[in-house]
């Protein structure tokens, strides 16, 4: 179920709906703005709608990032499951002296 949620962003107020915790559509606006706010002040002097363009990229890159490092320490952590078994396979195989 959607509620209305006041959030910062841009030096103004706005009301979004969300059907998230408003918790975590203030962290999300906290976000938002702080890679805004980094962007601004590498000089960077682009229209709002140019400025967000380059926060949505920013953000989605980082995002594919923690993806794909997840992938990756899931297939690690599989690849470490599997020696394991091998290790635990070979002796239970091992003749008992």
């Amino acid at each position: 179920m959607s509620h209305a949620v006041e959030i910062f962003m841009f030096g103004r107020n706005f009301t979004i709906l969300t059907g998230e915790n408003e918790d975590i559509a203030q962290a999300a606006a906290t976000l938002v703005q702080k890679h805004i706010d980094e962007l601004r002040q590498m000089g960077t002097t682009v229209a709002s709608d140019r400025l967000m363009l380059l926060v949505a990229l920013n953000l989605a890159g980082e995002l594919i990032k923690q993806q794909k490092n997840s992938v990756d320490d899931i297939e690690g952590l599989i690849s470490d499951m599997d020696s394991v078994i091998l290790q635990a396979e070979s002796l239970a195989n091992a003749p008992l002296r």
